[in-house]
């Protein structure tokens, strides 16, 4: 599914809600309580901390650093639940739009899932995305950000029954999933900007990004 790119997220997300039904709502309540419940985000990196070093391969297999994807100038890294959900691929297709706009400030823009095997590529393809996406093996890099946590079995049960099998997705038995969220990383590794919301639903605007991409110049 793709969206216009001069909507808001804020608009397409409204839209979505309105198709949930009664089983999706209650999911959804479910889990983004439990997240502010446990806290899961209060781990989560902010600005000002040291961004983690890593190596990951992009759709195609090819593998990039954190160091090389900021030599240049500032990182926009943006982690996202997988292609099966349509908040992250309305936000891959907002970061598309607004990927020019990026790197005129000398910016590079990456996603980062878990889903591993063909399932980036593909999902590149269905978006007619040309931006990096990058598969985190063994969830390690959402790891070190602090915004990894385990699916809990009654939202478990919610997403098998819609037909998503996590474990092979990501190539893992174990179901972790990321808490959508974007940092903007200065070239010596700094984060500079952090967006972290544990309600899914809620994503940072492409404009929102910009501005922190220019005050990290």
């Amino acid at each position: 599914m793709t969206y216009q790119t001069d909507k808001a997220l804020a608009q397409i997300r409204s839209e979505l809600l309105t198709t949930f039904s009664a089983a999706d709502w209650e999911s959804y309540n479910r889990l983004v309580g439990w997240l502010r419940d446990t806290g899961v985000a209060s781990h989560a990196l902010k600005v000002g901390d040291d961004a983690p070093d890593f190596l990951l391969p992009d759709a195609d297999g090819r593998l990039h650093s954190s160091e090389e994807l900021r030599r240049n100038g500032p990182l926009v890294l943006s982690f996202f639940r997988g292609g099966w959900c349509p908040f992250c691929t309305a936000e891959l297709c907002a970061l598309q739009a607004a990927k020019d706009e990026f790197e005129s400030v000398g910016a590079t823009l990456a996603a980062v899932t878990p889903e591993t095997r063909d399932f980036p590529r593909r999902l590149k393809r269905s978006l007619g995305l040309d931006l990096k996406v990058l598969s985190d093996v063994d969830c390690g890099v959402a790891m070190s950000y602090g915004v990894l946590f385990r699916v809990p079995d009654e939202i478990k049960v919610y997403y098998s029954g819609l037909g998503f099998d996590f474990g092979a997705r990501h190539g893992s038995p174990d179901w972790m999933l990321p808490i959508p969220a974007t940092y903007v990383i200065d070239a010596e590794g700094r984060i500079r900007s952090a967006f972290v919301e544990p309600d899914f639903t809620i994503r940072q605007e492409p404009a929102h990004i910009l501005a922190s991409l220019r005050q990290a110049l």
